[in-house]
C-alpha cells in the first residue's frame, strides 16, 4: 500500500509540472494582436487630442496598448491607453495639444506585439 501511495504521489507531481501550473503563456499564441483604425479628435477648449482604437487579441488576450505620440520633438512618446467602461476592445487616452501624429502599440500576453501604421493628428481649430 505504502508503494502505491508513493507512486501516485510522484504522478501528480509529475502531472502537476508538465502542465506549466498554469502560467501566463500556457496558449500557444504566435499572432500579435489587432488593432483597428485609431480615431483622433481634438478636445474642445483644450485641444488635447483624443484618440480612441479597437485592439484586440484571439489568443491569449491584450495585455498592454499604448499611443505613441510625437510632438514638436521627434521623440515617440509612450502613453497608456485604457479600457473604455462598459465597452469590449475599446482603449482610448488623451494625448498633448502638441501631437502632431501618432502610432498605436499593442502586446499581448504571449509578449507578440504589433503596431498600426503612424496617424496623423489634425491641427488644433482657430485661434491656435
Amino acid at each position: 500500500m505504502k508503494k502505491i501511495t508513493i507512486a501516485l504521489g510522484a504522478l501528480t507531481i509529475a502531472l502537476l509540472v508538465g502542465c506549466g501550473g498554469g502560467g501566463e503563456k500556457a496558449i500557444s499564441d504566435p499572432t500579435p494582436p489587432v488593432i483597428g483604425t485609431p480615431a483622433v479628435t481634438r478636445e474642445a477648449g483644450t485641444q488635447n487630442v483624443l484618440v480612441q482604437v479597437q485592439v484586440f487579441d484571439v489568443g491569449s488576450g491584450v495585455a498592454q496598448a499604448t499611443a505613441l505620440a510625437v510632438g514638436l520633438d521627434p521623440t515617440r512618446v509612450p502613453v497608456s491607453l485604457q479600457l473604455v467602461p462598459r465597452q469590449t476592445e475599446q482603449y482610448q487616452a488623451t494625448l498633448p495639444a502638441d501631437t502632431v501624429r501618432l502610432t498605436v502599440r499593442a502586446v499581448d500576453r504571449n509578449g507578440n506585439t504589433a503596431e498600426s501604421a503612424e496617424i496623423r493628428v489634425p491641427p488644433p481649430g482657430p485661434p491656435f
